[in-house]
């Protein structure tokens, strides 16, 4: 699909406000199911990456399959829903650890992580996309750390009611 013939479905890539700056891109995604209501319609393989990209008038899905580029625009109106899943964390530092004493002091556990001393203090499974419109039906998965990001990145396209967040219980 030609820049012009999607520019003309969604419109023009989203600007970047450098005063007040927000994503226009998501992280990379891995397509984990695709259904098609369209025979007709272009076919995504399975574990295809794919990210999606802000335009004025909706979504860019781009997806590469062995060096194979398939663009499908999403327009705003076709969206039903978009559901954003974080994993299921494991939060078990040991005493003493560096994580330990920054979560006794308050500090947040998305910045704590990252100082685990041994690989079983924390953990996050994988984070679930799912996104149903009027011609598809897609499912995504990515890695958890990248979990506030996307949330970030999907709130600011203002979807309302469309967007659903869901998180899985902690241990």
């Amino acid at each position: 699909m030609t820049e012009q013939a999607i520019i003309k479905q969604i419109g023009k890539s989203a600007e970047i406000d450098l005063q007040k700056p927000k994503p226009i891109g998501s992280t990379g995604f891995y397509l984990k199911s695709f259904n098609s209501k369209n025979p007709e319609s272009v076919s995504l393989k399975i574990d295809s990456k794919c990210n999606f990209e802000k335009r004025t008038h909706g979504l860019l899905l781009r997806a590469n399959y062995s060096n194979k580029l398939i663009a499908i625009p999403i327009h705003n109106e076709n969206i039903v829903e978009i559901t954003l899943t974080r994993g299921k964390e494991n939060i078990n530092p040991f005493f003493l650890s560096p994580m330990w004493i920054l979560l006794k002091l308050g500090v947040s556990k998305l910045r704590a992580r990252y100082f685990k001393f041994w690989s079983f203090e924390y953990s996050i499974d994988q984070m679930e996309l799912s996104i149903k419109t009027t011609d598809y039906e897609m499912d995504f998965i990515a890695n958890g750390y990248l979990f506030e990001r996307q949330l970030s990145f999907f709130k600011n396209l203002n979807y309302g009611n469309k967007l659903l967040t869901k998180i899985k219980a902690s241990t």
